[in-house]
């Protein structure tokens, strides 16, 4: 499969997102609903980060992470991820 890059070509009615240092800070959301407010030309990196602005670990998104032992957000597409559907 190859990687999306925008809304356009996601392949899965839902997107989930998770994230690995705040098990509790998950969302799953509807592409229509995404595609309807953003457009279908929005980056997924765009979707990340509009969906983890108030993440209490913020990253500079497209550049390494500060260090391994200080933690930063993870939040990513949990289905693009494992390679499931979310579907079923």
């Amino acid at each position: 499969m190859r990687e999306p890059r925008t809304l356009r070509d996601f392949p899965y009615r839902r997107v989930r997102v998770t994230c690995a240092w705040c098990p509790h800070r998950r969302g799953d959301y509807c592409i229509e609903r995404m595609i309807a407010r953003l457009g279908p030309g929005a980056s997924l990196d765009t979707v990340i980060r509009l969906i983890t602005a108030g993440c209490p670990r913020p990253k500079a998104w497209g550049k390494r992470g500060p260090s391994q032992y200080i933690p930063w957000c993870r939040a990513a597409f949990e289905d693009l991820r494992h390679g499931r559907p979310p579907d079923r």
